[in-house]
């Protein structure tokens, strides 16, 4: 249950109380901001490798490849919508593609691989008045480039990619003197070839994203990998996040990633690539998605990659930001985002009702100014706070974050309204479906499973202190698959089938809890807090579970729980489960359990109306007192709230 207020908690309970609602709407993806985008150049240049970076006067650095080995390089001094950016100066007849620019304060930094198999280096000291150029190291057969400034400091990093191993190039600006650290590539994702990097510095460390061709078991795999540089200077393992079967026909190439220095709470990692198909109807096109809120770029929580820009790309489109906004470009074109949220629009004070149902919520609103008339974004995000009129004023705690899917308009004499109907975490599961085939090779945790399938949707899988969890959804690593069109909800229901556990959606985050039997209640009802009107009920479900499983000798394994009040009653109604992920008898009994325990929790239930308890949470264990019925004291587990 939610900490509330003592005047709240005592306002809740009396029988005078005067209810308070807050609703406000927010541009957000699931709590990261929207980004919406405006074409400010359109030119003619040719797709090639290219790359962009800021220097400490907000001058905008552009660099691009093109035919007949030419690297051009282009300044824009303050960027804004009236600018010029078809302006290019050459450096450079000797560049094979692969480049990279960054810069920092007066420093900027441009490499790339020469024809002759080394790489390059492109330099100003003073805003990009005046260059100098070198060779910066001998690596051959780079394919694709990216560079990032290390913080604030003098050091750049220039990460030049290879077939199936990278370097990391540190270069220290106020020397001249480098250092390399290669990557040898990965054992668990060994690369067939590489097509395209990204990288962004965060403290302490650079994030990279890879597009790869994976040599898999028992197929290849085109992919999208992360992976860090830490402040020692070392690769971490590369782990993909998005991946295609090579007989799909689609490929992921040329990704880029970028975090503000400034990163502000609704902001987070945002990534780019381009899909590209090469079937019949072949097509490329530029895809983003980011990190979901509260996670970090290696917890893998990564949303799913979707269009978002009507265009072709073949090299992508490269990421950076300034103050007031972000950018995308490449050589024919830039793009720009702003980066403050706005005012929300605030619904409270035309809220007419609500529906509060698990995965929807339902607000009517007054329209009868027509202050609606353009109503909000659909997947706008609405926070719901309830409260009460306290001694303190309007109290209110936030009970759910939503997103709006639908709205219809009403009207009669005199009165005119607008109703919206909004889903929440759960609710947006439904609308989202596996693109191709996903696989876990008991390679993951159960834990991590629910993670990587729920972030696609923008929710962030958390583990919140004091709530407990099972030991299976920490030591259970199953081998799990997601077909191609398999929904969200569908998917939950699975992996949560295989624990005693409940997923809680909470706003844009989720939890997982075990719902054990001992649990102390956290509210009562029926002695301060009035029922208005109660139901209660008491079911035969099960009174037997078998989970099956075979260990690694391909022994069975057989494990029950059993419901003995009712099996001495000579009702025995068994569930079976087979599972071969189940190796040990533990893990099988711990199946047998959760079976059991889920219908429990349907034997004996019921319904009760209240005045509404702010702080009531799904799952949560009450005690009911109703004398009406003859209930006293006696523990339930709430299972729904409207």
């Amino acid at each position: 249950m939610k900490d509330l207020s003592a005047t709240l908690l005592a306002a809740q309970k009396k029988p005078d109380r005067l209810p308070y609602v807050e609703a406000k709407v927010y541009d957000f993806d699931q709590g990261i901001k929207r980004l919406s985008w405006s074409r400010l150049y359109t030119g003619s240049e040719t797709d090639n490798h290219h790359g962009i970076a800021f220097d400490g006067q907000g001058s905008m650095h552009r660099i691009r490849a093109d035919s007949g080995n030419k690297l051009y390089r282009q300044k824009v001094t303050s960027p804004d919508d009236q600018s010029d950016y078809s302006q290019w100066t050459q450096i450079a007849t000797n560049c094979y593609g692969p480049c990279a620019i960054a810069a920092h304060g007066a420093k900027v930094y441009i490499f790339y691989r020469t024809t002759g198999n080394v790489l390059w280096k492109y330099y100003s000291n003073n805003y990009g008045q005046d260059w100098s150029n070198a060779q910066l190291v001998s690596y051959a057969d780079v394919l694709s480039m990216a560079a990032t400034w290390w913080s604030t400091g003098n050091i750049v990093v220039c990460f030049a990619l290879k077939a199936g191993q990278q370097n990391g190039i540190v270069l220290d600006s106020s020397d001249q003197s480098t250092t390399e650290h290669t990557w040898l590539g990965s054992v668990n994702h060994p690369f067939s070839t590489t097509l395209g990097i990204g990288a962004s510095y965060t403290p302490n460390h650079v994030d990279i994203v890879i597009a790869a061709l994976e040599a898999g078991d028992p197929y290849n795999l085109y992919g999208l990998y992360r992976q860090q540089f830490d402040n020692t200077y070392t690769f971490s393992d590369v782990e993909p996040f998005i991946t295609a079967p090579q007989g799909e026909d689609v490929t992921y190439e040329y990704p880029d990633c970028h975090n503000p220095a400034s990163v502000q709470d609704y902001e987070n990692t945002q990534l780019t690539a381009v899909e590209k198909f090469t079937g019949t109807t072949a097509y490329t096109m530029p895809l983003i998605c980011h990190s979901v809120r509260g996670s970090v770029f290696s917890s893998m929580a990564f949303t799913e990659p979707k269009p978002f820009l009507n265009i072709t790309s073949n090299f992508g489109l490269r990421t950076s930001s300034t103050s007031d906004y972000w950018w995308l470009e490449r050589p024919d074109g830039v793009w720009r985002a702003p980066r403050p949220t706005g005012t929300p629009l605030d619904l409270t004070q035309d809220i007419l009702s609500l529906n509060v149902e698990r995965r929807t919520l339902n607000i009517e609103l007054n329209n009868s100014s027509a202050q609606y008339s353009t109503p909000p974004a659909k997947r706008s995000e609405v926070v719901l706070k309830l409260g009460y009129k306290t001694s303190e004023g309007s109290e209110a705690v936030e009970v759910g974050r939503y997103w709006i899917d639908s709205w219809e308009y009403s009207s009669s004499p005199n009165t005119s309204t607008l109703t919206l109907v909004c889903l929440d975490g759960q609710g947006l599961a439904d609308k989202w479906s596996a693109r191709f085939q996903m696989r876990w090779p008991a390679n993951k945790r159960v834990w991590e499973i629910i993670q990587e399938i729920i972030c696609r949707w923008g929710i962030n899988l958390t583990s919140p202190g004091g709530v407990s969890k099972s030991s299976a959804v920490d030591n259970l690593y199953p081998d799990f698959t997601l077909q191609p069109g398999t929904r969200g909800d569908a998917a939950l229901r699975r992996i949560l089938s295989f624990i005693p556990d409940a997923l809680i959606f909470d706003g844009n985050e989720a939890y997982v809890k075990d719902l054990q039997d001992d649990e102390e209640s956290s509210y009562s009802y029926g002695t301060a807090h009035v029922i208005l009107q109660g139901s209660y009920a008491s079911h035969i479900t099960l009174s037997r579970a078998r989970a099956i499983g075979r260990a690694e000798d391909e022994s069975r394994i057989v494990r029950d729980a059993f419901d003995w009040p009712n099996l001495e009653l000579g009702i025995d109604n068994l569930e079976q489960s087979y599972d071969p992920n189940l190796q040990s008898a533990t893990r099988a009994q711990e199946r047998a359990d959760a079976i059991l325990r889920r219908e429990s929790l349907r034997a004996e239930g019921g319904q009760i109306t209240i005045p509404v308890n702010c702080g009531q949470e799904l799952y949560d264990v009450i005690t009911v007192t109703d004398d009406r019925c003859g209930i006293t004291s006696k523990k339930y587990r709430v299972l729904d709230i409207k």
